[in-house]
C-alpha cells in the first residue's frame, strides 16, 4: 500500500456522493521493428505464469527487480521456478544462483539466449507490508502481476523490447505499454526499467479509453461488483483528469528523460480495500465488504497519484527541499478535484481537515524541531510534509487571492511551473516557488518562507483560513472549520475558489 494512503485507512466518515462518463475502447501504435529483447508469457492458468526471454548476451547476471520483496532472502526470485537457458544453437547454459534474486551465467557478449521458467502466483501466502495491490494476485476472472514480479531481465536499457502474452481466447490484457498490433496482446516497450515499473491485468475484465490531446488514461474494470458500477468509476476517472487538464492548460507534459503519454488504473474486488503506484499503473482494490465510507481512501490515491502526472512528472523538484509542495499541494488539489467530481462535499471537504489532516499534522512529533524542507522525512514524518505542505498551499493560496482580489491564486503558480519546465529537463527549486509566489502576491513572501517552509514554527492555519472569511479555530489540537453566518461576495468567491470551484 502506498506510503500516502495508509493514514487515511484509520479514517473512515461523513457521506460522499459520486456520479460519472464513458471512452471508446482499444490502443494502437506501431512498434519499431528492431528488437533486443522479447518476452512470450502465457497465461493459462491462474496460478502461474510461463515466460520465455530471448535476448543478447549483455552481461553474466539475471536480475529481477531490486524494488520490494525485501521480505525474502531471495527477493522476487522466491517465486521463479524451472529457471533454464540455451544458446542459439540449441545448448543447455548452465544457470548459478546468486544472493538477493539474481543468476549468473556464462555466454559471449552478443549472443542470442533464451531463457524459460515459470513464476508462481502464490504471492497472496505471505505477507506484504504494503498489502497485495502492487505485487501480484489472482481472482476468478484474471491475474494481476506487477513487472516486478514476473521479468527476469540482463542488462540495462534495451531501447527496444517486445512482450507478447498468449491467454485464453475471451480475455483482455491492460498495461501502459504501446499495443503493437490492434486485436493481439503484443507490447513495446523502450526500457527494463519501463518493463519492471509497471502493470498488468490480464483477464475478463473491462476496458475504458479515455483521450485527451494525445494522452490517453486507460481504466480496467475486473469482477461482476465492480463492472455493475462503471459508470460512477468512468466519472470519477474522466471527471478528475478533466479537472486538471483544465486547471493545467494541458495535459501532462513530461521531460524527454522520461517521456510517457498513458496511465493505467486497474479497479479489481478484494476482501481490504488498498491501493498502490507503480510508474504510471494505479492498482485499486476496492473492497465488497468495507464499509463505503472507507472507499474515500481509493478515491483519493487516484486523484493524488493522477496529479503526479503534472506536478512532480511533467515538472519536478530539484531537491528533497520541495517534497512539501511535491505531495503535500498535491493533497491541496486532489481535495478540489474530489470536491469538483463530487466525491467530497463542502461539509466533508473541511471534515477532511478538520479531523484528518490536522490531527496528522499536529501529532506529529516532527511539527515545530523539523523543517518542512526535510523531505527525505516524508515517510516518518506524515504529518509534517504531507499535512504541511497542504496547508502551507492554502495558506499560500489565500494570500495571492487576497492581495489579487481573487483574480490571480496558486492555480496560477501550478500552471506557471508546467508552462515553464513541463516538456523540459530542467528542475524548479524552492527559491523558484518562493520567488513566483511573491511576485504574483506583490508582496515578498520570504518571512512566511522563513519562518514555515524552511523553519519549523507551526503553520497558524486558522488565521489564513479566516481572512478567507471562513470560520476557523484551533482549540486542544484540533482545528474546527465552517462557514460564516455572514459573508461578503468576495469572500464566497474566494471560498469556492479553495474548494475548486473557480
Amino acid at each position: 500500500m502506498t506510503r500516502i494512503i495508509y493514514p487515511l485507512l484509520i479514517f473512515l466518515m461523513t457521506l460522499f456522493t459520486w456520479s460519472p462518463c464513458t471512452a471508446e475502447n482499444g490502443l494502437t501504435k506501431k512498434a519499431n521493428p528492431k528488437r533486443e529483447a522479447h518476452y512470450e508469457i502465457s497465461i493459462m492458468d491462474l496460478d502461474h505464469a510461463m515466460v520465455s526471454y530471448t535476448f543478447e548476451a549483455n552481461d553474466s547476471i539475471l536480475r529481477m527487480s531490486s524494488a520490494g520483496a525485501n521480505q525474502f532472502e531471495k527477493r522476487w526470485a522466491t517465486f521463479v521456478s524451472g529457471l533454464s537457458a540455451v544458446s542459439e544453437g540449441g545448448e543447455n547454459i548452465d544457470i548459478n544462483p546468486l544472493p538477493e534474486g539474481r543468476w549468473s551465467y556464462e555466454a559471449e557478449k552478443g549472443s542470442i539466449i533464451k531463457l524459460s521458467y515459470r513464476v508462481n502466483l502464490d504471492h497472496e501466502k505471505h505477507d506484504w507490508s504494503g498489502g497485495i495491490d502492487g505485487v501480484a494476485y489472482k481472482r476468478d476472472h484474471g491475474v494481476f502481476y506487477s513487472g516486478r514480479s514476473l521479468f527476469v531481465m540482463n542488462g540495462t536499457g534495451s531501447p527496444s523490447i517486445t512482450v507478447n502474452f498468449e491467454v485464453p481466447e475471451d480475455w483482455k490484457v491492460s498495461t501502459v505499454w504501446d499495443r503493437i498490433d490492434p486485436g493481439k496482446h503484443r507490447f513495446e516497450v523502450h526500457n527494463y526499467d519501463e518493463l519492471s515499473e509497471s502493470m498488468i491485468f490480464a483477464g475478463e475484465h473491462e476496458q475504458f479509453l479515455f483521450k485527451r490531446e494525445g494522452f490517453e488514461l486507460l481504466l480496467a474494470l475486473g469482477g461482476k461488483e465492480i463492472i455493475a458500477k462503471k459508470q460512477e468509476y468512468e466519472n470519477l476517472a474522466s471527471g478528475v483528469l478533466d479537472y486538471y487538464i483544465e486547471l493545467m492548460g494541458g495535459v501532462p507534459n513530461p521531460s524527454p528523460q522520461n517521456p510517457f503519454h498513458r496511465a493505467l488504473v486497474i479497479i479489481n474486488p478484494y476482501e481490504q480495500a488498498d491501493g498502490e503506484v507503480i510508474g504510471n499503473s494505479i492498482s485499486i482494490l476496492e473492497s465488497t465488504q468495507a464499509d463505503p465510507m472507507a472507499q474515500m481512501m481509493w478515491r483519493f490515491v487516484y486523484a493524488h497519484e493522477l496529479f503526479h502526472l503534472w506536478n512532480g512528472k511533467s515538472f519536478f523538484p530539484s531537491d528533497m527541499r520541495c517534497e512539501w509542495f511535491k505531495e503535500g499541494v498535491s493533497n491541496y488539489y486532489t481535495l478540489k478535484a474530489l470536491h469538483r467530481v463530487g466525491v467530497l462535499n463542502e461539509e466533508s471537504f473541511f471534515a477532511l481537515l478538520n479531523g484528518f489532516f490536522y490531527k496528522k499534522y499536529a501529532s506529529d512529533p516532527g511539527v515545530g524541531s523539523l523543517s518542512i524542507t526535510d523531505g527525505n522525512e516524508k515517510h516518518d514524518h506524515w504529518g509534517l510534509v504531507y499535512s504541511g505542505g497542504l496547508f502551507a498551499g492554502i495558506s499560500q493560496d489565500i494570500i495571492i487571492r487576497k492581495a489579487t482580489n481573487n483574480e490571480l491564486s496558486l492555480d496560477d503558480i501550478m500552471r506557471g511551473l508546467f508552462n515553464d519546465f513541463g516538456g523540459t529537463n530542467q528542475s524548479y527549486t524552492l527559491e523558484d516557488v518562493q520567488n513566483s509566489i511573491s511576485s504574483l502576491s506583490g508582496g515578498d513572501q520570504t518571512e512566511f518562507f522563513n519562518t514555515y517552509i524552511v523553519g519549523s514554527r507551526k503553520i497558524p492555519l486558522d488565521k489564513y483560513l479566516n481572512k478567507a472569511g471562513l470560520q476557523a479555530e484551533i482549540e486542544d489540537g484540533q482545528l474546527n472549520v465552517s462557514r460564516r453566518k455572514e459573508e461578503s461576495v468576495e469572500e464566497d468567491k474566494m471560498i469556492e475558489g479553495l474548494l475548486g470551484e473557480n
